[in-house]
């Protein structure tokens, strides 16, 4: 791989040359004639090379995004991506045992999922999937005759509950200060210090006089057991009054048109009763309602929600 994939000199999480890696493809791999690209994950194949000749790595989920941008160089009909279960399912069957497969779903719809937590499949090979319209199929290479999961830029009819998906180990940071009140600049400033930290932020929400929000290991750079550093919260509390939360777990709907749906409230917090809903984010995407809840009731959560949605 390392003749095909150029990259930048970003070790560990390497950006591809898309331009370089398909003249790469097209002069080295042209005696593939069969366009679908079929992978199994091999991970010696997600390296690449960056203009100096060293070895670069393109970091989490990169063998999955080498089958994807190979498929868009070489123009495949579809890219196989086989992992360890059939196809890509309402939730994990881990957690809610009676979790149905999908056999259709949309490149929205799928990313949603692996945004927000879907082990199943990550968010990389989709981008030039999408890019190029290629039908993604993921399947079980332990039983390539039972069926999977085709991803496709659109699908007729989707569905207005999709699937369910959850993050472990979510921080949740509120920031207090009354200056925040009819004033310019606050958030603008907060958000510099938490870029120079290298925190990536996650889900947010606001009041007259604080913002409250989640930062999470994905997308941060951070490799500390701690993603809020001393450092960080010293500078932070220059700005404001710092209030931290731990242990706590995002719990993802997806689905199709769900703010412009009616009665999506009624069904989702209608079953909630006896949880503690710590944080809601809706109506930024048409294409999930999040929850924040406590880590230790977050299967619960998804359990009551699969059975009142999916069953």
């Amino acid at each position: 791989m390392r003749k095909v994939m150029r990259t930048n000199d970003q070790f560990g999480r390497a950006k591809p040359d898309s331009h370089a890696l398909k003249a790469q493809a097209r002069t080295l791999l042209c005696c593939c004639r069969a366009w679908k690209l079929s992978w199994s994950s091999p991970k010696a194949l997600s390296a690449g090379c960056e203009a100096k000749g060293r070895t670069t790595t393109l970091g989490r989920g990169g063998s999955d995004y080498t089958a994807g941008l190979l498929g868009e160089a070489l123009e495949a009909g579809r890219i196989d991506i086989w992992i360890d279960v059939p196809g890509i399912y309402t939730t994990d069957p881990r957690v809610v045992p009676a979790a149905k497969r999908i056999d259709e779903i949309s490149f929205e719809e799928a990313a949603e999922m692996a945004t927000f937590g879907a082990k199943i499949l990550h968010l990389a090979p989709l981008l030039p999937a999408v890019r190029s319209a290629i039908p993604v199929f993921v399947g079980s290479s332990k039983d390539p005759g039972a069926g999977g999961t085709l991803v496709y830029n659109h699908t007729d009819n989707p569905p207005l509950f999709c699937a369910l998906a959850q993050r472990r180990r979510q921080t949740l940071l509120t920031l207090h200060s009354l200056n925040m009140l009819h004033a310019r600049g606050f958030l603008a400033e907060g958000f510099n210090i938490l870029a120079r930290h290298a925190i990536s932020v996650d889900l947010i929400t606001t009041s007259e006089v604080s913002v409250v929000l989640t930062v999470d290991t994905t997308g941060s750079t951070t490799t500390g057991a701690s993603l809020l550093t001393q450092a960080l919260l010293t500078e932070l509390s220059s700005l404001c009054r710092v209030e931290v939360e731990e242990d706590l777990a995002l719990v993802a709907l997806i689905g199709n048109k769900l703010s412009r749906a009616c009665g999506v409230g009624k069904e989702v917090f209608g079953v909630l009763d006896p949880f503690n809903i710590r944080l809601i984010c809706y109506g930024a995407s048409s294409h999930n309602l999040c929850l924040l809840v406590p880590g230790g009731d977050a299967k619960q959560v998804v359990r009551t929600l699969h059975s009142a949605l999916f069953d």
